[in-house]
């Protein structure tokens, strides 16, 4: 052998180690979990198309499939700036024919992440602000009222019920606040507590209910992994007066908003999420709403801006004798946007 071809193969010989142990750490980040995969360990809005294996379209799809799951999800970790609009027709012994209750809600929901022992939690704050569109005189406040759930009748309201509805008001409502704390998983059983607070926020009587409330907010749900499966939950929310206008009544009522929804795909469900609202102190037949309904849902990419839309069709099979709900129509829009607290 020539003496420089030996010295060659030495060199090389050197050398071999060091590129063993960069194909090893390749292949172990190879093989490592993706983040996005990785359920609550890593809680971050996705990117669009950063995923070098796939095609532009392929990863943007399968991005848009997470995020959609993380907007399912009740107590997740993305922050959704959530715009809702009810359009209500009334029916009951006190309502004429052709009465429509419009609501429209804004409800930015953010989620804090934080460990207990070795889990990670969220936190969850959900204010919710609303915009009133009653057919009601305004002067009628005293006896009849908006809550955050629908129209609250006081026994009273009998006595003027010929002159009620012969004007709308609009204007802002009450204001609620929820916050909630629960295990930060994606999808499986998922579960949370806390607490629900209104504050009568309401430009006209007639367009809240004049009290300051409070009460708890408990939730529990089962999430599909994949399409094919159910997503069925519900989160209940009760409250009863503290303070507030001494001429208005006092409260006690609750809010079960339940869903059941199918996962038809990656990015779309289809289902019913009503609520079902309880007066305590009403009588006997003016308690009970509930309602049942059919909806769809999907995300949609607004330029880089992914989109959850819906449109759901609801009818009360039980209501109100004297002022209560018949059909119902809610929309949903509901912008998704990075959590900048997440892990």
């Amino acid at each position: 052998m020539h003496p420089d071809e030996e010295i060659k193969t030495t060199d090389s010989q050197k050398r071999l180690p060091g590129v063993i142990a960069a194909v090893s750490l390749a292949c172990v980040m190879a093989t490592a979990p993706s983040a996005y995969g990785a359920g609550a360990e890593n809680q971050s809005l996705p990117e669009l198309g950063e995923t070098p294996e796939l095609t532009r379209r392929e990863a943007a799809a399968a991005t848009l499939e997470r995020i959609a799951t993380m907007t399912s999800n009740p107590l997740g970790a993305a922050w959704m700036l959530w715009f809702q609009n009810d359009t209500t027709e009334l029916r009951g012994d006190l309502v004429p024919g052709g009465q429509t209750l419009n609501t429209t809600r804004f409800q930015p929901v953010t989620s804090f992440p934080f460990n207990w022992g070795e889990d990670t939690w969220n936190f969850i704050v959900r204010p919710v602000f609303q915009y009133q569109s009653v057919p009601l005189d305004k002067r009628v406040g005293k006896l009849l009222g908006v809550g955050v759930d629908g129209i609250v009748a006081d026994p009273g309201l009998a006595e003027i019920a010929a002159t009620a509805w012969d004007d709308r008001t609009n204007g802002l409502g009450d204001t609620a606040l929820l916050t909630m704390v629960g295990p930060a998983r994606d999808d499986g059983l998922i579960w949370g507590v806390g607490v629900s607070q209104i504050f009568p926020t309401a430009q006209e009587d007639v367009l809240g209910q004049g009290k300051y409330q409070a009460g708890p907010a408990a939730l529990i749900a089962r999430l599909a992994p994949r399409p094919g499966g159910w997503n069925v939950g519900a989160l209940g929310q009760h409250w009863w007066s503290y303070s507030g206008d001494s001429d208005r009544a006092s409260t006690s009522h609750s809010d079960i908003q339940y869903f059941i929804n199918y996962r038809l795909s990656g990015t779309e469900l289809i289902g019913m999420s009503p609520n079902i609202r309880i007066d305590w102190n009403a009588d006997s037949d003016d308690r009970l709403t509930l309602p049942i309904g059919l909806g769809y849902s999907n995300m949609y990419m607004f330029g880089k801006l992914p989109v959850r839309v819906a449109i759901e069709a609801q009818y009360s099979v039980i209501a109100p004798d004297n002022v209560g709900s018949d059909w119902n129509v809610r929309l949903l829009f509901v912008p998704v946007i990075p959590n900048p607290f997440a892990r």
